[in-house]
């Protein structure tokens, strides 16, 4: 990999404001960044410095994903997956999954920050599953143990 996209990455992510929390929680009655924010906060300045932003969908050995990636003009691409936990097994619980990937894999690739307002809803959502499916401790065939991926 070339430093091109590196640097562009970094020129993006220092030219990048915080992100407004625009909408409510209405269950916990607290303040979040929607996608919408997030998206406003980052498309300008991924452009200027010449990458595309893309999120699709997709499954592999791990479970169902949000892939976000950063394609530069160089030709160098970035990426990251945030696996999917539906809070109900309908359309609205796969649409909300998929809004709550898309703003945090976006958070994320641009290094921005913002408070986890609806994260603890969605903790209580899936409590109960155990996300070890693919996670090793060592050269072990075995799923890692719960405190190490604590400390993951």
């Amino acid at each position: 990999m070339t430093d091109t996209a590196i640097k562009a990455l970094l020129k993006a992510q220092q030219a990048m404001e915080s992100v407004k929390k625009d909408s409510v929680n209405p269950h916990f009655k607290n303040r979040y960044a929607s996608l919408e924010a997030v998206i406003d906060a980052t498309s300008s300045v991924f452009q200027e410095n010449g990458f595309v932003v893309m999120q699709p969908c997709g499954r592999d050995e791990l479970g169902v994903y949000v892939e976000t990636k950063l394609l530069h003009t160089s030709g160098e691409a970035f990426s990251s997956k945030v696996y999917l936990v539906l809070s109900k097994q309908d359309m609205q619980g796969l649409g909300s999954a998929i809004t709550y990937a898309r703003r945090y894999g976006l958070l994320g690739m641009a290094c921005l920050a913002t408070e986890d307002d609806d994260g603890e809803m969605a903790a209580k959502q899936s409590s109960g599953v155990q996300v070890t499916k693919g996670l090793k401790s060592g050269n072990s065939p075995n799923p890692a143990p719960r405190e190490e991926l604590r400390n993951w």
